[in-house]
C-alpha cells in the first residue's frame, strides 16, 4: 500500500503585537501572510505544517493571536514549536496548550513515518540544549519505533553553520545529540530553523537541513550579522514508500 505524505516547514516568523512594526527593515506579518498564501495555493492538501520556533519577536499575547489567525486561514493542520524568542505562557493562553518551559517534546505518526519534535530552547537564552532527560526520552521513543521512518524537527542548529558568528547560538550539546542520531538508521532527516539561511548536509545517510525565515534572511559565510537580499520561503517535505525528499521554495515578498 502506497504511503505518501506532504509536510511543509516554516520557521522564524518573528511577529510583533503591532502588525505594522518592522524587524531589520522587514514587515514580518506581511511576509508571513504572503508565504502562507503561497502555501495554501500550492500545497492546499498538505498533511501538515510544522512551525519550528521563533513565532514571535516580542513574546506578546497579540503576536501569537496574529499567527493563530494567519495559520487558521490556510486550512492546513499545523504544529508549533518554541524558539529562543518565544514566550511559552503567552503561547499557552492563545492556543490553549499546556506547554512546560524548556520541555515541549511530542511526536506525530503519519502512516509509516514518525515526526519527532524536540524542544531545544533554554529559557531567555539565545543558544539551545537538550537535557539528559530529554535525550533519554528521545532515545526511548526511537527504540520503540524502529519500524518507523523518522523525521526530527527542532529549532536550534545541531551542526556548525556557514555563518561562524551564529554558532555561538547553536545547540550546545550538539555532539551528544548527533551521536544519538547516528545510532538510529530509521532517522531520515533532522530539520530546523534559527539561522535564517539554508544549510544542508548529509551525514551517515541522515539529511540535515535548515529552512529560510519567513521574516528576513541572514547572509551566510559572514563574520558578523549581515542581511541577505534573497527571498524568504519554506521547505516542502515529500514522504513516500519509506523515502524522504525535500526542497526549498522561495516566495517573493515586497516587505
Amino acid at each position: 500500500m502506497t504511503s505518501k505524505h506532504t509536510i511543509i516547514q516554516i520557521s522564524d516568523t518573528h511577529l510583533f503585537g503591532d502588525k505594522s512594526r518592522r524587524i531589520n527593515g522587514f514587515n514580518s506579518y506581511s511576509n508571513l501572510n504572503k508565504i502562507l498564501s503561497h502555501i495554501k495555493t500550492t500545497f492546499e492538501k498538505a498533511d501538515c505544517l510544522m512551525v519550528t520556533g521563533d513565532l514571535s519577536q516580542d513574546g506578546t499575547f497579540e503576536s501569537y493571536q496574529h499567527i493563530a489567525n494567519l495559520l487558521n486561514k490556510i486550512g492546513i493542520k499545523y504544529y508549533l514549536m518554541p524558539g529562543n524568542h518565544d514566550d511559552v505562557e503567552s503561547i499557552n493562553k492563545v492556543f490553549d496548550f499546556k506547554w512546560i518551559i524548556d520541555n515541549v517534546d511530542y511526536s506525530i505518526e503519519l502512516g509509516d513515518y514518525l515526526l519527532c519534535c524536540i524542544d531545544s530552547t533554554l529559557y531567555q537564552r539565545d543558544e539551545g540544549a537538550f537535557s539528559e532527560e530529554q535525550l533519554i526520552r528521545f532515545e526511548n521513543r526511537l527504540k520503540k519505533n524502529k519500524d518507523k521512518h523518522t523525521i526530527v524537527f527542532m529549532h536550534h542548529h545541531p551542526l556548525k553553520s556557514i555563518s561562524p558568528w551564529m554558532d555561538g547560538m547553536m545547540l550546545i550539546n550538539y555532539e551528544k545529540f548527533n551521536s544519538v542520531i547516528e545510532k538510529y538508521p530509521q532517522i531520515q532527516a533532522v530539520l530546523y530553523g534559527h539561522i535564517h539561511q539554508v544549510f544542508e548536509s548529509n551525514i551517515n545517510g541522515t539529511f540535515y537541513g535548515s529552512v529560510p525565515s519567513t521574516a528576513y534572511q541572514i547572509h551566510p559565510k559572514t563574520e558578523v550579522f549581515t542581511m541577505d537580499t534573497v527571498s524568504g520561503g519554506y521547505r516542502v517535505i515529500e514522504l513516500e514508500n519509506g523515502k524522504f525528499n525535500s526542497k526549498i521554495v522561495r516566495v517573493k515578498t515586497d516587505d
